[in-house]
């Protein structure tokens, strides 16, 4: 699987919650840059749009279909490896990463590990991705979250929007 290269995400990280539920607090992306991130993370191969088994009421989860090929390492949940967030935390995701990739997404300022992470009570990898405020940052996003369905399948990452 090829590293993740990310440039600098612009200006300040967003506020985001220190518990559980872990959330995006401020700087949410525009209701279509969220669609269309919806939308591209529902058209990858052999990905179900379910409701998530981890995360609050109304997430949106990407499962690998049943009889995909897979790394266990890299869900979450039962074959879970992201999820994105419902309004108002309108587009920010968990999503499941090699520690080195998650580690080049915190340092890229794009998100940042999971409470469960930084409290010592999940391994490193399961970050939080903030939300896409425009069409170049909607690019990245699906970057990272090529390199999770890379990470869970072990197929090559598909082309971001």
């Amino acid at each position: 699987m090829a590293k993740l290269s990310l440039p600098p995400r612009r200006g300040p990280a967003p506020e985001t919650t220190r518990q559980l539920p872990h959330s995006q607090v401020t700087q949410h992306g525009p209701d279509d840059i969220v669609r269309k991130l919806h939308d591209w993370c529902f058209a990858l191969p052999r990905v179900a749009n379910d409701p998530s088994g981890i995360s609050v009421p109304g997430a949106r989860a990407l499962v690998l279909h049943e009889g995909t090929d897979c790394n266990h390492d890299a869900f979450m949940v039962g074959r879970e490896f992201a999820h994105i967030h419902p309004h108002p935390d309108s587009g920010s995701m968990h999503v499941k990463l090699a520690a080195e990739d998650a580690k080049t997404v915190v340092e890229a300022g794009w998100g940042e590990d999971h409470y469960l992470v930084t409290q010592g009570h999940y391994p490193p990898g399961l970050i939080m991705v903030f939300s896409p405020r425009d069409v170049a940052e909607l690019e990245t996003v699906t970057r990272i979250v090529a390199q999770s369905y890379a990470y869970a399948t072990g197929t090559p990452a598909p082309a971001a929007v």
